[in-house]
């Protein structure tokens, strides 16, 4: 299960962010995370993460792009950096310091 905690221009994400908790319906309201013009995922509280996970973060960065918000993430959990290093997308990832 994954749980999303907003404000204005943060989105904290707390538990698994897996295939299992990608539904359409999580994909469709949290898309909408973007129409801000700047917005800060904290990822401190994700328990677990697979390629699915990684995958929709990308997802949610390349929109951002198309749509001028600027987005960046925080507090990333080790697993998410190191999923991101074997995938060679580590780079493309637009890590902020907290």
């Amino acid at each position: 299960m994954i749980d999303v905690q907003q404000t204005d221009q943060k989105a904290i994400f707390s538990g698994a962010l897996t295939r299992a908790t990608i539904t359409r319906a999580f994909d469709k309201e949290y898309r909408k995370l973007i129409d801000n013009k700047r917005v800060v995922l904290d990822l401190a509280h994700v328990s677990q993460i697979d390629t699915a996970g990684l995958a929709w973060i990308l997802l949610l960065i390349e929109l951002a792009a198309s749509k001028a918000c600027h987005i960046s993430l925080v507090n990333l959990p080790d697993d998410l950096l190191k999923l991101a290093k074997l995938s060679a997308v580590d780079t493309l990832l637009p890590i902020e310091d907290s």
